[in-house]
């Protein structure tokens, strides 16, 4: 699979595309919501390594959702007009929680290249932010272009590590003579290309030996995500077509 410094080089440069293309085609209003479409992007090349127990990449993902609680969290309480102990209190608990025990959580609960690295997951980040989105104040396509900043960061985090389970310079190394009777087709096919074991692992349905309960509720997610969409895909496809 790619490293840390690839999927944040591709993921910059996938950002930097999509914030000038929907810019340019005046999906957004101005270079303000340029910047935020690169990071979106950006934050979305690192997603699908959430269930990794280790490593920078981890680290900053729930990192940002650390801030990203503790701040919604100050904005809840003083749009309800909470006390000052509980504006105090509450975005440090939250951020706190989602620092250390979420991602304890998550460590325990999941393993790497499972769920998170398939198609479904990958829709899932296009859904879950065109919902959140759509409770702020930004306009339509301004909207419809975060989620799919989101998106496109995560499947191009997934086809990178595709790419990388290839390694033609594996093809030309002496290899082992084998006899007819020893013959694999799908070894052959391995050895010849430098096709690696972790080749299918990303960009797959989710249904991954011994992983058929996160892909169904994954699935599940994914479902009620599209239904609760419908309404604001409509109103996306008006704007567009």
């Amino acid at each position: 699979m790619a490293d840390f410094k690839t999927h944040l080089s591709v993921g910059a440069a996938t950002g930097f595309g999509v914030s000038v293309i929907t810019y340019w085609i005046d999906w957004i209003s101005d270079v303000r919501m340029a910047v935020i479409i690169f990071f979106a992007t950006v934050i979305g090349s690192f997603l699908p390594d959430m269930d990794s127990n280790s490593g920078l990449p981890v680290r900053i993902i729930f990192g940002l959702y650390a801030y990203l609680a503790a701040t919604l969290t100050i904005y809840y309480l003083h749009d309800n007009g909470a006390t000052i102990y509980l504006t105090l209190f509450l975005p440090i608990a939250s951020f706190v929680f989602v620092q250390y025990y979420l991602h304890k959580i998550f460590s325990k609960y999941t393993k790497h290249r499972g769920i998170f690295h398939s198609i479904p997951a990958g829709l899932i980040a296009f859904f879950a932010p065109l919902v959140i989105a759509w409770s702020t104040d930004l306009l339509v396509l301004e909207k419809f272009v975060v989620a799919l900043a989101v998106s496109s960061g995560y499947f191009c985090h997934l086809i990178l590590d595709e790419i990388y389970s290839v390694n033609i310079l594996m093809s030309h190394k002496k290899k082992k003579k084998t006899s007819w009777r020893e013959f694999s087709f799908k070894k052959y096919i391995n050895e010849r290309f430098g096709v690696k074991k972790s080749f299918g692992t990303a960009l797959d349905f989710g249904f991954k030996q011994k992983e058929k309960y996160p892909a169904v509720i994954a699935y599940l997610v994914l479902i009620g995500l599209i239904i609760i969409s419908l309404p604001i895909l409509m109103e996306i496809y008006k704007k567009i077509f």
